[in-house]
């Protein structure tokens, strides 16, 4: 069966000259709200091709966010990415994280330890999943509680510091819209946190909000399960069966609709 489905995906793999940087860790001592702990999924397939030399690669696109980024719709990006010949990339994951709990991953020291490492020219976000719960700090303060009058405007304060980390002089961030998930329960918690990611997004002139409703939902507003999706005889089923992760062709649909929202911003034509 992995024989099969490695000689299915055609999509370039993830080459030599990309650095990825804590993609899937395990999730020993996560708090007990995340949602986002990373399925293990199929390895992408080895290496075909050389890299082009470091000095083509005239841009940087950093990769930050929680399990999306850290399997394989994160892989298939950075792989798609780093298949054009004038983009270097780096990725840096962590299943079961967030804003909510830096006291369990502080998403404002990571985030700005990497743009000051790989100074990128777009730095590409997926996160939110797994914070409505309380919100807490790394100094082991009070908590604001999900559901209190406070909790919003000290998440969008969480937006905007973390926005503020990321950004530098003719960078560009793109916000991932959390997907569609088809959980009615767990999609009450998203709206709110979408609403409030757009929100501060939105408000940021170097900052694109993507909105990816329309990549998984059909014509008339329902959980998209399955579609057409590049490299497969077939249409393939999106999500696994918690309906939050992607499966391997839901990663490289997703992948396939990001990419060119990067390459958009950074004025390049596919390579």
């Amino acid at each position: 069966m992995r024989n099969r489905l490695a000689r299915a995906l055609t999509l370039v793999p993830l080459l030599s000259a990309a650095p990825v940087l804590a993609a899937s860790e395990p999730d020993a001592g996560a708090p007990p709200a995340a949602l986002h702990a990373a399925p293990v999924l199929p390895a992408p397939p080895p290496a075909v091709s050389p890299s082009p030399p470091a000095a083509e690669r005239s841009h940087t696109v950093l990769l930050l966010g929680d399990s999306l980024i850290a399997t394989g719709f994160g892989e298939y990006l950075q792989a798609r990415l780093e298949a054009h010949p004038r983009i270097r990339t780096a990725r840096r994951a962590k299943s079961s994280t967030g804003l909510a709990r830096p006291d369990f991953f502080d998403w404002m020291t990571v985030g700005q330890q990497e743009v000051q490492r790989h100074n990128p020219d777009v730095v590409v976000v997926i996160i939110g999943g797994n914070d409505g719960q309380s919100l807490k700090d790394a100094k082991g303060g009070k908590p604001i509680h999900w559901g209190r009058p406070e909790w919003e405007d000290a998440y969008r304060q969480r937006l905007e510091d973390f926005v503020k980390v990321l950004s530098a002089p003719g960078r560009k961030i793109v916000w991932l819209e959390l997907p569609a998930t088809g959980r009615k329960r767990f999609e009450q918690k998203l709206e709110l946190i979408r609403g409030l990611q757009r929100e501060v997004i939105s408000s940021h002139q170097d900052a694109l909000h993507v909105e990816t409703r329309p990549f998984f939902t059909d014509a008339k507003g329902r959980a998209l399960v399955q579609t057409r999706v590049e490299g497969f005889r077939k249409p393939m089923r999106l999500r696994m069966e918690d309906g939050v992760h992607f499966t391997v062709a839901g990663g490289r649909y997703f992948a396939s609709k990001v990419y060119p929202e990067v390459l958009g911003l950074l004025g390049l034509a596919p390579g």
